[in-house]
């Protein structure tokens, strides 16, 4: 019975994220008071006690370092809000371990149908609910209500989607064709990929002449797409992502942007959630390209080389199970996410956040399933 409420618990939780509109997601917080101080050692509690969880060691690092970067942060009381939403996080990983799949699935799955009636209103001009002028302007957002965003929440959905029923492939290829979104598309072709060469071997060299050319065909489809990223666009960004990173670029402006080497911004970063307010001073642009537009290259900006490398160690440490478990379709599945993540901001996003660490939390799943049946 617990079981069940968890599960309806954890899946409405991330099905309502799902179908979030852009609404005002601020919290008013009064820093700076004993009431927030109080809430912040509240979350700072319960942050420890994951420590007696169980949880991957690399993720117990991760929770204990993310704490203690929060008082060497650049902006401290940023840093500190972020971390109780990130304990939050962990919880929630904890919970979906616990969960029954099924119900998840289900749940998942009507916010997906739900999320296509809505498209589908909006390509036909009969998107009466949230755009009045529709039959002039056809758009593509679902009820994000942004472009990249939405294609973004479509790919990070694919995998659990696809757990469910693998005919669910048929649908999100289609909307990736009809969203002419590169890297919602990249991620669909990528995660194919590496599921049929390592579920079928023998038929490499086909899987990957298939590959070639549903990458160029998507290409020649959504050039523009490409040409964008490439020329003003996400791509000319990470460069001074980097640089910001890697130096302190916020005295004397020139180009390229360039300044004395910051080791502790390497090394440790620049603070949990450090990065929308932080980059337009280092970058000296009080409006420069939102986000970094590549989750990978932003906890390099915010949590550092360690905490980067703790990521990265759980991450291979988990693909490295589950291929020893033959999970083929759960590592095409991150195979998804981690390119998403290269080329858009999931991570970042209200409605896509909670599908990551359900996801993840079901490849855990599945690895300490499968460990407990070997002992």
């Amino acid at each position: 019975m617990i079981i069940r409420i968890l599960s309806y618990f954890a899946a409405v939780c991330t099905a309502l994220l799902i179908i979030a509109p852009n609404i005002d997601y601020t919290i008013p917080v009064l820093v700076n008071s004993f009431t927030w101080l109080y809430w912040f050692m509240v979350a700072a509690l319960f942050g420890m006690y994951l420590l007696t969880r169980k949880l991957p060691v690399t993720l117990k690092i991760l929770s204990v370092y993310l704490f203690l970067t929060c008082f060497v942060s650049q902006i401290p009381y940023v840093s500190f809000n972020a971390y109780i939403l990130i304990v939050a996080t962990f919880y929630f990983f904890l919970i979906y371990k616990k969960c029954d799949y099924k119900i998840i699935f289900n749940m998942i799955a009507a916010a997906f149908w739900l999320q296509v009636f809505i498209v589908t209103m909006q390509l036909l001009g009969f998107d009466t609910l949230q755009s009045f002028d529709t039959h002039r302007h056809n758009v593509f957002l679902g009820t994000v209500m942004q472009y990249m965003r939405f294609s973004s929440l479509l790919a990070i959905l694919a995998p659990l989607l696809v757990l469910k029923s693998k005919w669910y492939i048929i649908p999100i290829i289609a909307l990736a064709v009809v969203s002419k979104s590169s890297s919602f598309g990249l991620s669909v072709i990528g995660g194919l990929f590496v599921y049929l060469s390592l579920e079928y071997k023998r038929y490499f060299v086909f899987i990957l002449i298939a590959t070639i050319m549903a990458g160029v065909g998507y290409f020649l489809w959504d050039r523009g797409s490409f040409i964008i990223a490439f020329t003003v666009g996400r791509v000319p960004v990470w460069g001074d992502v980097i640089r910001t990173w890697l130096m302190d670029t916020s005295g004397e402006f020139v180009l390229p942007l360039q300044g004395p080497i910051e080791w502790k911004s390497i090394f440790f970063g620049r603070g949990i959630d450090s990065f929308l307010p932080l980059f337009p001073i280092y970058k000296h642009d009080a409006a420069p390209f939102p986000q970094a537009h590549n989750c990978w290259f932003q906890f390099l900006w915010e949590i550092g080389l360690v905490g980067f490398s703790l990521i990265s160690a759980y991450s291979v440490n988990l693909i490295r199970k589950l291929y020893k478990m033959r999970q083929y379709l759960l590592i095409g599945g991150l195979t998804v996410i981690a390119i998403n993540m290269f080329f858009a901001f999931p991570t970042r996003i209200t409605q896509t956040i909670l599908t990551i660490v359900c996801f993840l939390a079901y490849c855990q799943k599945q690895i300490e399933g499968g460990e407990l049946c070997e002992k």
